[in-house]
């Protein structure tokens, strides 16, 4: 008779033989807890594809998910023992061990026309905290001018964009924050403004920013 613990074995390496789904897994032995859309982001696939694949994993008993808000969270059931197989796993293939700490693309990346990630919540903060920028109903909800936006625009060195169909701002939720970055025809003159002036370019990845060592100051309002 086939040992039951071979059978379970044998039922998991088929569960991590996906390539997307092993991804998955290391990625979450690095970050802890990911939204999925983030993890849809960060893999370049689509939400959909994405969801099927987290279905076999929690199906399998290697991740489990919560709500948080409009968000749903993944995380490793028993991060320890999984990611010292991936470890293995990636010894095994010659890989190199992984950087366990927050992935440039949560810091600063790209979302459309605007900054998001970590400083793109950051930004927003700042400019609703300095009372630039009024919230609506809703943390996707279009923002009103406050009393210090001009104030704060020119410590940015931006310059009031054209709106032409677009609101001045909105609330964009983060994939990867879970809360909101700052879009809208104001989040693109941010960017691009900041973008021209050498503070955030281009990253080594598709859609992530490096940033300048005095950007976060800035966007912080230090």
């Amino acid at each position: 008779m086939t040992d039951a613990r071979v059978v379970k074995g044998e039922r998991l390496l088929g569960v991590v033989a996906d390539p997307l789904r092993f991804a998955v897994l290391r990625l979450l032995a690095r970050e802890r807890e990911l939204p999925a859309g983030a993890m849809a982001d960060r893999f370049a696939v689509s939400a959909s594809r994405l969801a099927n694949h987290l279905a076999v994993l929690r199906d399998a008993g290697l991740v489990a998910s919560r709500r948080s808000g409009r968000v749903v969270v993944y995380r490793l059931t028993a991060p320890e023992r999984t990611a010292a197989f991936v470890r293995a796993l990636d010894a095994l293939a010659g890989e190199e061990e992984h950087d366990p700490g927050p992935t440039a693309f949560a810091r600063a990346r790209l979302c459309y026309d605007h900054l998001a990630g970590e400083l793109g919540v950051l930004l927003y903060r700042r400019l609703v905290a300095a009372r630039a920028l009024v919230p609506g109903d809703g943390p996707e909800a279009p923002l009103t001018p406050g009393p210090a936006l001009a104030a704060e625009l020119e410590r940015l060195g931006v310059t009031p964009p054209d709106l032409g169909r677009r609101h001045l701002a909105v609330g964009c939720l983060d994939s990867t924050a879970g809360t909101p970055h700052l879009g809208g025809a104001l989040g693109a003159a941010i960017l691009r403004s900041l973008s021209e002036r050498g503070l955030l370019r281009p990253g080594p990845h598709e859609r992530v920013l490096t940033e300048a060592p005095d950007a976060e100051a800035l966007l912080a309002g230090r």
